[in-house]
Parts: structure tokens; C-alpha cells; sequence
């Protein structure tokens, strides 16, 4: 119990004037690290990390320097476009995401002049006393000036998982390091008052930040599309050696060296997907603007996609499953008490209007009579003591005028069977008939100086939301499982559980600890059938996660500070915007509306968004290569390059355009129906086998052409090349018979046309066909030419049947 002294110590602290913080806040700045300068220049320095575009750039060079100045300047005009479409749609991302910031403003209480505030963390000045407790995250280094049993959190600087006490300071200049909080410290337990001492580049995170760098862990996109790159990388240079060695080797003396590795250049750059980033950045970019459109804010773009692979999401149920909108039932009282439960819980609270309500405290209010509510009026706070995770309780201090005190804790029914107060037998008829209706129940006790005596039950009703069932049913169509991890009572648990469609059966529930309690073998064979996990303490929330990621994708849900670490164990964390500082900044995605809806709906874009990925992969890897074969192989057998490097990279241009489109491509329901994720081995055996397809069009076309002359050859092959890739992106945007996978997006359609008209009309116009050295085609090469392209598409499609029922098992 706190004591007398301990409140004069707390209500003696008044804190800044407002007329003195803005005075320090001129003279101090902002409590912020400071936005990077020339944001837009690193950007665009960023683009050429990428492996691709550097090949691009190199290739440039050496084009240049072996004396072909338009064909390397065709090269660079490749390369910056593809990098000015990159930068604009990021620059974008960025602005969205600056305007988003705003909805997750920080914010801490302070102490000025006397009253407490709820200030933004970037206006805090040295000098400002905070208010802190339980799940806030230190803001600004600080001293302790009042505490109360204040425990704490300080991972991030020493690396130490155990949490650490803190004491007061009676001076600022000679304060231990047991009397400092610095920012970023989490407060574990407890409440405290502290000083500010240093703000934003003055922190000792800021200190740290400035020399050293922080690795974040790469997402399953980034790895698998790194080995995507590497294999292309390999497979490319390899080629190219072995066909510039050959060609020197055949031709011996007469060999144009130069010629040649102008042509190796340009094929290599046929053959490099550059536009995958920009795909990757349009697909994820329009991820996040749909979760946007739905008050979601996410913190790192490719959660969006790997959002797709997750196959069981694990929540709380309160405000997800249920309306977290509770309303009062029933009270269970002490005959010898003189207080009623009902006033007792909202006591415990008394400090209500002046701070966000909780759950509990609004539906306490709201179910006061007159009368009791002239009761609880008589009282103001003396001392307010915080959520207490371990002892699942909390408890205030409350005085009336003529200074008497009432000493009130609240909390679940365990905790007042472990002190004592209560014997559980002595209620076991009353608490059961609540929990089977899925009912709260909250004790209470009460402390007048003689001692703490337990005061009675108070009981609420959380009812389930409108759109529960129907989501429940969403998500069981996409094969997403959901388990509820909560805290809650076993019978309460599983009756909101059968109400929301998850539970069919008691043995789909379990407390955690009974659970955890089995042996290991048992656990894996239990744990996919477990929908509820009842009485879960945060340590068991992270061993469950941890299990749970054995057998599944897991997305986690949570809010509070001790859900920390299971966010940080799952694939993807998410928390709702009133959760714990320290939640917050753990998790992936935000969402500003508590609503399970929303994420399932997430689930789907982000499968969607994997989709149109593997779209473009698929495509540019079949296309890319099966020209990239026909072309260097078929360099072999003539004297004449096959098509000369500035078309090469005009067929490059022609055919990614359409495929960046499919970034915005229109998903089937059969494709979001399953998890998603990079199966590379499926993805070569496509690549392999549809890419010889492709190779052996290219070397019908060029076995018809090649005895005509070069420049017939160069062009028909051209034109046909660019038709036979866009019908292929077309063909395989579904592994499904192009028949039954629907119309493409519009902005597809339209750039393939674009692209089509452009492969034919270029070499019709003279100007463009000078430039470029084509020859004008005949009528009857066009038709032969149409003919190959067609039946190309009908042989892809046969093909494709097999595939798509290989990958289906896979």
C-alpha cells in the first residue's frame, strides 16, 4: 500500500509552464532524430545497388568504350527510364507513407503547471516531467524523480532480457545509472515521474544511432527474390562466355571481337528482368494503398505480401472477435461489506474523464444509478496504481474531503483466490454459471486502514461483432486458420468461440498451461486442432507462437507491452493503434480500426499481390529466355549477328511494358485460395520447360527467315518476338486455360496493342526503320509471321495443362 508521503512526493511535482516549455523549445528544438536531407537524391543512388542495374550500367561502359556510342547511349536511356519510373512511384510510397505518419502520432503525459497532459513526444523539452507506467516507451532521457515499484526493460542497450528496478534521484548532475531512464526503455511495471535531462539528437539513442547501423532481418520476398537474381546473374554470364568463345572459335581469325561483344552485351541485357523491382514496388505500393483505403498503416511494404502466406492468424478475441464494448450483467456481493461491488470497480477508476476509458471502466460507468454515482463522486484520486500483468490486476488510492482513505484493487478472480480473500469454492457455482454464458468477471476488494477485504464480483457481457461469423467463414475459404490466444476464462473463451463459428467441440479448447503441460510429441499432434488457448500468460503466448510457427505461417495480432515478444517471434505482427508503445513500434502493420476483417482482407491483397509477382517472373523468365537461347545459339550457325544489339533492346522495351502492367492484374479465387510463397523449384521446372517451348518457335522463325538475308531475318524474327511474348504474358498470367482465367486488367490490354502496333509499325515507318536497320516486311512474311505467333499460343497452352497440375501438388 502507498504511503501518505508518497502521494505529497507525486502531487508535489508541477512541471514546466507553458510559457517555459515553448521558450526551451525554441532553444532546444524538436524531441526528434532529424530527417534525412536530400531524401530524393538517395533514392535515386539507391536504384543502382540493384544487380541488375549495375550489369545495365557496365554494359553501358564497355559499349562505349568498344566505340558504339548509340548503342550504349540506347542502353543508359533503358536504364534511366526504368529508374525514373522506380523513383516516382517510391517517392510517392514515401509521401503516402509521411501522411499516414500522422495517424500514429506518439504521444505521453506530462506534468505542467500542476495538471497532467497528453503531449505529442516530438514537443517534449528538457525539464518536462513525465508521467509513465506500464507499456510506455521512455521518449527522452530522463531521471526518476518519484516511483512506484518501477521495473523496466533496457534490451535495447545492454542486451539484458531480465528487467531491472529503478530508484529516485535526489540530483541530476550525479545521477547513477539506476536512477536514469533513457529513450527507448520500456517500463515493464509500475508507475514513476521522471525529469527529462535530454532530448532528440542528445539522447544516448541518438548517440548510438549516429555509429552504428541497425540490420533488419530480410523478408521471405527479399531472399527469394535475391535467388531469383543470382540464378539469372549465373545462367546469363555463363551463356554469354560460352557463345562468345565459341563464335571466336568458329570463325577464327575472322571473327569480329568487338561486334561480338556488343551483341553478348545486348543479349545480356534482353535476357536481365530489370523491370522486376519496379513490379515488386507498383504490386507492394498497391498493397498498401488498399490497406490504406482501410485505415491500415504499414510499417514495412513487404508485409504486404508476406501477409499472403500466412495460414493461421492468432488474436486476442477482445475487439476482434467481440464488440470490446463491454456491458454490465450482474454482481456478485459480500453480504458484510458496505460497499457495492459495482461502485468499488468504478473507484478503481475514479480518474475516468480525464484519459481514454478502458473496457471495464466505461461499462462501470455507464451502469451506475444515481445514487451510486453521487457515492463515487464524494471520492477524488490520491494515487493511481497501475496494470499489474503478473498479478492480472490494478488498484487506486481514493480520499473524501475529510481526508479519509479507500484503498481499492481490481482484478481477475485468480488473483484475490491467491491472496486470500475469497475462497474459490466459496463462489465455483457463481463464477461458472457467468464464464458458460461467456461473461467477465472482474473482483474487487477494498482497504479502509483495517486491512484488505474482499468487496464481490462484478460480471459483463462482451457480445461478438456483426461481422465476426461472416469473417470467421472468409477466412475458412482461403484456408487461413484462426486461434484465439487469450486471457480470459476457459468456459468464457470457448463460449464466445462457439458463438463466433471457430469451436465446435470442448476439445478445440484448452488453458495454456494445461496445454503446455503435456509432452512434446502430444503438442504437435494437438496443436492444429487447438481454436482457443484460455488463461494465457504472456510467457505462454510467445512459447505458443513459437510453437505454432513449426507447423504455420503465423500472423499475430496483439496490443499490449507483454505482447512484445510474440509479435516479434511471429512472420508478421500486427497491433491495433491503442496498443502499448512497445508493441507498437515491434509490429509490421497498424491498424487503425480494431477489426479482424481487416485483416483477412489483407491476407487475400497480399496474395494477390504475390500473384501478379509470379506473373511477371513466370513471364519474363520464359520470354527472356527462350529468345535469349534461340538468339545466341542461333549466332552459331551464321555469319551475321541474328538480330543486331539496339533491337534486341527495343524488344526488351516493347515486351516489359506490358508486363509491368500486370502489376494492377485482376487475381481469380482459386488463386488466393491457398498461402503463397516463392517455390523455386516449381517456379524452374516452369521456366525450364516452357522456356524450351518458346526456343523452339524462336528457331522455327529464324529456320524460315535466316537463308533470306540478314536484315529480313533481324526483323521478322523481331516482330515475332515481341508478339509471342505478349501472348505469352498473356497465356501464363493463369496457370488456368486462358479460356477460364478471365480478362486481363485493362491497362494490359492497352499496352499490348500499344506494344503490338509498335512491333509491326516500326519497321513500316522509314525514319524508325533506318535507325533501327530493319526492312520493311512483306505482307506474306507478316501473315507467316502471325501464323507462328498463333500457334505458339495454342502449344503454350497445352503445355501449361500438365504444369498447373504439377504446381497444384507441389
Amino acid at each position: 500500500m502507498t504511503n501518505k508521503n508518497e502521494w505529497n512526493e507525486w502531487n508535489e511535482w508541477k512541471g514546466l509552464t507553458e510559457t517555459e516549455a515553448a521558450e526551451r523549445r525554441v532553444r532546444y528544438g524538436a524531441n526528434a532524430l532529424p530527417v534525412p536531407r536530400h531524401r530524393l537524391l538517395g533514392l535515386i543512388l539507391r536504384q543502382f545497388r540493384g544487380i541488375f542495374n549495375l550489369m545495365l550500367l557496365i554494359a553501358a561502359g564497355v559499349t562505349f568504350f568498344l566505340g558504339e556510342p548509340i548503342d550504349g547511349a540506347f542502353i543508359l536511356s533503358f536504364v534511366f527510364l526504368g529508374t525514373a519510373l522506380n523513383v516516382y512511384q517510391e517517392h510517392k510510397s514515401n509521401q503516402a507513407a509521411d501522411k499516414l505518419k500522422a495517424y500514429l502520432l506518439n504521444t505521453i503525459t506530462v506534468v505542467r503547471e500542476g495538471i497532467e497532459k497528453e503531449v505529442p513526444t516530438e514537443t517534449l523539452v528538457p525539464g518536462d516531467i513525465l508521467k509513465l507506467e506500464s507499456g510506455d516507451i521512455v521518449p527522452a532521457d530522463a531521471i526518476v524523480r518519484v516511483a512506484r515499484d518501477l521495473l523496466v526493460d533496457e534490451t535495447t542497450f545492454t542486451g539484458e532480457s531480465i528487467p531491472v528496478t529503478k530508484r529516485v534521484s535526489a540530483s541530476s548532475a550525479t545521477a547513477a545509472d539506476e536512477e536514469r531512464l533513457l529513450q527507448g526503455i520500456v517500463i515493464v511495471r509500475g508507475n514513476a515521474l521522471a525529469e527529462v535531462t535530454a532530448i532528440g539528437q542528445e539522447t544516448q539513442l541518438a548517440h548510438i544511432a549516429s555509429t552504428a547501423s541497425t540490420v533488419q532481418a530480410e523478408s521471405e520476398l527479399v531472399k527469394s527474390v535475391d535467388k531469383i537474381s543470382n540464378f539469372i546473374m549465373k545462367v546469363t554470364l555463363l551463356t554469354l562466355g560460352f557463345v562468345v568463345l565459341a563464335n571466336i572459335l568458329i570463325e577464327g581469325r575472322e571473327a569480329d571481337v568487338t561486334g561480338l561483344l556488343i551483341f553478348a552485351i545486348a543479349l545480356a541485357v534482353s535476357a536481365i528482368p530489370e523491370a522486376l523491382p519496379l513490379v515488386l514496388t507498383f504490386s507492394l505500393s498497391r498493397g498498401a494503398l488498399e490497406f490504406a483505403k482501410r485505415d491500415v498503416i504499414v510499417k514495412r511494404l513487404s508485409a504486404v505480401q508476406d501477409l499472403g502466406s500466412v495460414n493461421l492468424l492468432c488474436t486476442d478475441k477482445t475487439g476482434t472477435i467481440t464488440e470490446n464494448h463491454l456491458v454490465f450483467s450482474n454482481v456478485y456481493p459480500m453480504a458484510e461489506s458496505p460497499y457495492d461491488p459495482l461502485v468499488l470497480a468504478r473507484l478503481a477508476a475514479i480518474n475516468l474523464h480525464e484519459r481514454i476509458p478502458e473496457p471495464f471502466d466505461r461499462a462501470s460507468d455507464e451502469a451506475l444509478t444515481q445514487a451510486q454515482r453521487q457515492i463515487v463522486e464524494r471520492y477524488s484520486l490520491a494515487q493511481e496504481e497501475a496494470f499489474d500483468p503478473a498479478l492480472r490486476s490494478n488498484g487506486a488510492i481514493v480520499k473524501q474531503a475529510d481526508g479519509s482513505t479507500l484503498h481499492i484493487r481490481r482484478g481477475s478472480p485468480e488473483y484475490f483466490f491467491g491472496e486470500g480473500l475469497i475462497s474459490r469454492a466459496a463462489v465455483a457455482d457463481w463464477l461458472q454459471a457467468e464464464e458458460e454464458k461467456g461473461h467477465r468477471v472482474l473482483g474487487v476488494s477494498y482497504d479502509d486502514g483495517t486491512g484488505a477485504r474482499f468487496g464481490g464480483f462484478v460480471s459483463f457481457v462482451d457480445r461478438i461483432k456483426d461481422s465476426t461469423i461472416a469473417t470467421v467463414a472468409a477466412a475458412k475459404q482461403m484456408n487461413v486458420a484462426i486461434t484465439v490466444i487469450t486471457g480470459d476464462a476457459l468456459k468464457v473463451a470457448e463460449a464466445v468461440g462457439r458463438e463466433a463459428g471457430l469451436v465446435t467441440e470442448s476439445a478445440e479448447v484448452t488453458e495454456a498451461a494445461a496445454f503446455l503441460a503435456l509432452s512434446l510429441a502430444e503438442r504437435k499432434k494437438r496443436l492444429s486442432s487447438i481454436r482457443v488457448f484460455a488463461r494465457t500468460t504472456p510467457e505462454q503466448k510467445l512459447e505458443l507462437i513459437q510453437l505454432l510457427k513449426e507447423q504455420f505461417t503465423v500472423g499475430y495480432l496483439g496490443e499490449g507491452i507483454n505482447d512484445a515478444p510474440a509479435l516479434k517471434a511471429a512472420h508478421v505482427s500486427m497491433v491495433v493503434q491503442s496498443a502499448a508503445d512497445v508493441a507498437r513500434e515491434t509490429a509490421d502493420i497498424v491498424l487503425l480500426q480494431n477489426d479482424l476483417r481487416v485483416i483477412v482482407d489483407g491476407i487475400r491483397f497480399g496474395r494477390e499481390t504475390h500473384a501478379n509477382t509470379m506473373k511477371y517472373i513466370r513471364a519474363t523468365l520464359i520470354s527472356n529466355f527462350g529468345n535469349f537461347y534461340a538468339v545466341a545459339i542461333g549466332s552459331l550457325f551464321i555469319s551475321f549477328l541474328p538480330m543486331l544489339p539496339k533491337q534486341l533492346l527495343l524488344l526488351n522495351l516493347l515486351s516489359d511494358f506490358p508486363m509491368m502492367a500486370i502489376a494492377f492484374d485482376r487475381v481469380s479465387a482459386q488463386e488466393v485460395e491457398q498461402p503463397q510463397r516463392y517455390d523455386l523449384h516449381s517456379l524452374y521446372i516452369i521456366f525450364v520447360t516452357m522456356g524450351l517451348v518458346s526456343t523452339v518457335f524462336d528457331f522455327i522463325c529464324f529456320g524460315l527467315f535466316y537463308r533470306i538475308s540478314p536484315a529480313v531475318l533481324q526483323t521478322n524474327w523481331f516482330i515475332a518476338s515481341v508478339l509471342t511474348e505478349i501472348l505469352l504474358m498473356l497465356s501464363i498470367r493463369s496457370l488456368a486455360p486462358i479460356t477460364k482465367a478471365g480478362w486481363p486488367a485493362p491497362s494490359i490490354v492497352i499496352l499490348s496493342v500499344i506494344a503490338m502496333a509498335l512491333a509491326v509499325g516500326l519497321p513500316m515507318i522509314p525514319a524508325t526503320a533506318a535507325f533501327f536497320e530493319f526492312q520493311t516486311p512483306t505482307m506474306a512474311h507478316l501473315g507467316i509471321i502471325l501464323g507462328i505467333a498463333f500457334a505458339y499460343l495454342v502449344v503454350t497452352e497445352l503445355v501449361k495443362r500438365p504444369l498447373s497440375v504439377f504446381v497444384k501438388k507441389k
